[in-house]
């Protein structure tokens, strides 16, 4: 007898949240292998889409290459956070609107709630609470970040909570689903895990092990997509993209052809893969911008950070005809034990180079040693009450990084922009 399965995207409460090609990829993948089974899947997506407006709401700002904003409307912000001088809003179905949504759909056979940020823990709760009240028993299954990285928030909401991947026994990357014709860009995923093991990263936690999956299928549900929507944007969900050399983006790249679609690389890529072979793939294929992950002008942790490997990596790019100003650096800003001496140095150091640079403000995650680093110089308790390890309250747990200094910093930043010109960011 075929179930009916209910998946649901939370609505978030923040400061700010913004879709940078942001889709729950894990939950598409269990959408796809259930529906490949022939049970019935429904997709509610209570943060994004035309279906969550309401009058009264700020409508999202669309930009290019299917980036854009939610939704929104202000919000009283949590008592706990009340000493924020900033908006807070609710992004995506207010309460009635959620409630509205599930009705519409019926009481399901077993219900699938994925989870953010550690931060947004609150709405997830506030959803499994409104599953309850429409349809009483109906067993919940709750996944994603924050169910895996603090699940004793979840367990005791008397939900299965599944820590880590998804364990499916077929080939999925979840943009096959008959359910989600509104995807506007390709979510691409070709290794899974990464070799390298940072201090304040979580990939070890959710991928133990590294491993690859199939370009071939990827490349294949790819062609099949476009073919369907006409759209061209493909995004990467990789933490370790160029392993090997790039090797696996290679071979999906070389199933595909040059000139037919644009591929983001959201995540930060590492230095020490690219060679003159992969250069070339850059140049030859329409990678709109590279963002690499650099940390600090000092090696911190390990050598990937070097400023050597930055400079050659800059250097080979540009020799291949790759524009420098299309090169973004992730610098982060906020770690414990840091100076703002090192952050303005690895500032003017990108910029020197004509790269373009990106502050990523620490967030401290769990289960990482960073976390617990943080634990003895924070101003906030961060561990009892995750809403505190929001990466915009960087400056309030730092004793370093105050909310005057993180302006400066900022202010600093912009002044590199204006410089360089109005390159999309």
């Amino acid at each position: 007898m075929t179930k009916k399965l209910l998946f649901i995207n939370p609505f978030v409460e923040d400061f700010t949240a913004y879709n940078l090609w942001a889709v729950p990829l894990g939950l598409f993948r269990i959408m796809e292998f259930f529906e490949s089974q022939g049970e019935e899947v429904i997709y509610l997506d209570l943060l994004d889409g035309p279906r969550v407006a309401e009058e009264g709401m700020i409508p999202p700002v669309c930009r290019s290459w299917g980036r854009h904003s939610y939704w929104k409307r202000e919000i009283e912000k949590p008592r706990e956070l009340s000493f924020v001088p900033r908006s807070y809003f609710r992004f995506g179905a207010s309460d009635e609107k959620a409630r509205e949504l599930l009705a519409a759909v019926g009481r399901p056979d077993k219900v699938y709630i994925t989870t953010g940020m550690t931060y947004w823990y609150r709405c997830a709760q506030r959803v499994i609470g409104f599953v309850r009240e429409l349809f009483g028993d109906v067993e919940i299954d709750v996944g994603g970040i924050s169910a895996t990285l603090i699940p004793a928030l979840f367990e005791r909401e008397g939900v299965t909570v599944h820590s880590g991947r998804a364990q499916i026994p077929t080939e999925i990357t979840g943009t096959g689903c008959r359910s989600l014709p509104g995807l506007m860009f390709f979510p691409a995923n070709l290794v899974e895990g990464c070799p390298n093991r940072c201090p304040y990263c979580s990939s070890a936690i959710f991928y133990p092990k590294v491993s690859r999956r199939s370009t071939g299928t990827q490349a294949d549900n790819l062609e099949k997509w476009h073919a369907e929507t006409g759209r061209a944007d493909v995004a990467f969900y990789d933490d370790a993209l160029l392993l090997r050399n790039g090797r696996y983006l290679r071979e999906f790249l070389d199933r595909l052809g040059p000139g037919k679609y644009r591929f983001h690389t959201p995540n930060g890529l590492h230095l020490h893969e690219v060679d003159d072979r992969l250069c070339e793939y850059f140049t030859c294929y329409d990678f709109p911008q590279l963002r690499f992950g650099f940390e600090t002008a000092f090696a911190r942790y390990d050598d990937k950070t070097s400023l050597e490997q930055l400079i050659q990596t800059a250097g080979r790019l540009t020799a291949h005809g790759y524009p420098r100003d299309r090169i973004g650096v992730y610098l982060l800003c906020g770690l414990p034990h840091q100076s703002v001496a090192e952050v303005e140095k690895s500032i003017d150091v990108v910029a020197e180079l004509g790269l373009r640079p990106y502050l990523s403000e620490f967030s401290p995650v769990p289960g990482t040693s960073l976390y617990f680093d943080h634990i003895t110089e924070s101003k906030l308790d961060f561990v009892n009450e995750p809403l505190y390890q929001n990466n915009t309250l960087s400056s309030f747990r730092s004793p370093v990084f105050t909310p005057d200094v993180m302006k400066r910093l900022r202010d600093r930043l912009n002044k590199i922009y204006e410089t360089e010109g109005s390159y999309s960011s």
